[in-house]
């Protein structure tokens, strides 16, 4: 285990070290979220106008069966593939920025882009395999007794399965059912690399996030010190901005691991600086 930690955490200063050489990746994820924040305000703002917004809320986190209307679970799915959609677009775009730097040095927001946007087709059935599977996931935590335990473990089950399936898509642009079977076999080899990479993402995450709350709490404080709502504004601005970028980081490390991991393992070129002797034994037979 502890060995495994130790490779997981060098792969995580490879992807911060990528991430460090090309900032612009970070642009992804701010993308992504900005993306995705106008998908719920087209959703929300609508339903809010015609007074189903709160009806609707209420109906899908009930257990009881009083609202069966087909129109709410058709828009909920609707939500959920519209959510899918601009996640999957630009993490493939993401990735395929790292694919690219990996194997020839360099490569903009704009190749990452077109890059996705010609797997638009593989994105679209991913995007609704998603859907899908999270409606059903949704469906059995509606059962308050088990369904939300049974829920969380096949939820988790799930994303483990489908760990390689974005880099799958961007290299190889097959089906979602495919990429899904890619996924799977790529996984039996490298589980325990990826969720200590997981893991160790997490950790730089919250280490991340420690010098950021620090810096917030010492703003804060002069402000309320000063009672200068100047400095309540500028504290809370800072505070937003700095949550933002950190989180931004961790995305973007968080698919070029990805990213590395899956070169590695179909024999795709990494840079000559890559010990690639810290993959070998990641990825040794079992």
């Amino acid at each position: 285990m502890f060995a495994s930690l130790s490779r997981s955490w060098e792969f995580t200063k490879l992807s911060y070290g990528l991430l460090r050489e090309h900032k612009h990746l970070t642009l992804f994820p701010l993308l992504s979220t900005t993306a995705a924040f106008l998908v719920l305000a087209s959703f929300a703002l609508p339903l809010w106008g015609l007074g189903l917004f709160e009806e609707w809320s209420a109906a899908l986190d009930s257990t009881s069966e009083q609202s069966q209307d087909a129109a709410m679970y058709i828009t909920a799915f609707l939500f959920y593939f519209c959510n899918y959609f601009v996640i999957v677009f630009f993490n493939s775009a993401l990735c395929a920025c790292v694919m690219e730097i990996l194997e020839r040095g360099d490569a903009s927001v704009g190749f990452g882009l077109k890059f996705a946007t010609k797997r638009i087709y593989s994105i679209f059935g991913w995007a609704l395999v998603s859907a899908v599977i999270g409606m059903l996931l949704k469906a059995l935590e509606r059962n308050r007794k088990s369904g939300r335990f049974i829920a969380a473990i096949l939820g988790s089950a799930w994303t483990a399965m489908t760990y390689f399936v974005i880099p799958i898509i961007v290299t190889d642009g097959v089906g979602p059912i495919e990429a899904f079977k890619r996924s799977v076999r790529t996984l039996r080899s490298t589980w325990g690399t990826a969720l200590m990479g997981n893991f160790s993402m997490g950790m730089i995450a919250f280490l991340l996030m420690l010098p950021i709350f620090a810096l917030a709490a010492v703003l804060f404080w002069f402000a309320a010190q000063s009672q200068s709502e100047i400095l309540w504004v500028v504290a809370i601005l800072a505070t937003i901005l700095m949550v933002i970028a950190s989180i931004a980081a961790t995305a973007t490390a968080d698919g070029v691991f990805k990213a590395y991991l899956y070169a590695y393992a179909t024999g795709r070129s990494l840079p000559g600086d890559t010990d690639t002797a810290k993959f070998a034994e990641a990825f040794r037979a079992k």
